[in-house]
C-alpha cells in the first residue's frame, strides 16, 4: 500500500483569484450601499404616508361633524313640525 498523500499548498497568488475576490468585495459594498438608500427612501415614504393618513382622518372627522350637525338640524325641524 502507498502512503496517503499530504496536503500541499503553493505559495503563489493567482491573478484571477485576486480579481474575483476584489470584484465580490466591491459588489457587496455597492449592494449594501444601495440597500441603505432603499431603506432610507422607504422610511421617508412611510412617514409621508402617515402624515397623509392623519390629514385624511382630520378631514373625514370634520366632514362627519358637518353631516351630524345637518342631521340634527333636520331632525329638530321635523320634530317641531309634528
Amino acid at each position: 500500500m502507498s502512503q496517503p498523500e499530504h496536503w500541499q499548498m503553493k505559495k503563489e497568488l493567482n491573478l484571477a483569484h485576486i480579481i474575483t475576490t476584489v470584484t465580490l468585495l466591491v459588489s457587496g459594498i455597492l449592494y449594501l450601499g444601495d440597500l441603505d438608500k432603499r431603506i432610507t427612501t422607504n422610511t421617508q415614504e412611510l412617514s409621508h404616508l402617515k402624515q397623509i393618513r392623519n390629514e385624511d382622518q382630520k378631514r373625514i372627522e370634520k366632514r362627519l361633524d358637518s353631516i351630524d350637525k345637518k342631521l340634527d338640524t333636520l331632525l329638530g325641524s321635523n320634530l317641531r313640525q309634528d
